[in-house]
C-alpha cells in the first residue's frame, strides 16, 4: 500500500533506523542491522504462513535477543498494519504532503 509505505518509511527514519535499512526493507529485503533483520523476518513470515510460522523462524528472532513475549508484540503490530493496508488498499488515501518525499508504488507484473 502507498499510504503505509510512505508512512513506515518517514516514522522508520524519525526513530533512527538507517537509511540503508529502510531501503532494503522497501525493496522486499532485510535490513542489515541484526536485530533489525530478525524483527522483519519474524514479521514477513508472519504473514507469509498466515500466523503458522516455523519454530526455526521463532529461534531466530529470539536468538537475536528479543523474548518471547515480544512475539506477541510483532504479531499485534502485524494485525495493525493488516488492517491499515487493507483499508488503504480499498480507500486509496492520498499520501500526505509530509510523507510525500518517501510515496512509494508496488512493482507491477508483466
Amino acid at each position: 500500500c502507498p499510504w503505509a509505505v510512505a508512512l513506515h518509511t518517514a516514522l522508520a527514519l524519525a526513530v533512527g533506523v538507517a537509511r540503508e535499512d529502510v531501503r532494503a526493507i522497501r525493496d522486499g529485503g532485510l535490513p542489515a542491522a541484526p536485530k533489525l533483520a530478525a524483527l522483519s523476518a519474524l514479521a514477513r513470515a508472519l504473514i507469509e504462513t498466515r500466523g503458522q510460522v516455523s519454530e526455526r523462524a521463532l529461534d531466530a528472532f529470539t536468538g537475536a535477543g528479543f523474548g518471547n513475549h515480544q512475539v506477541l508484540e510483532v504479531i499485534l503490530a502485524v494485525v495493525g498494519s493488516t488492517f491499515t493496508n487493507y483499508t488503504a488498499n480499498v480507500a486509496h488515501p492520498a499520501v500526505e504532503d509530509r510523507f510525500a518525499r518517501h510515496a512509494w508504488q508496488p512493482a507491477r507484473e508483466a
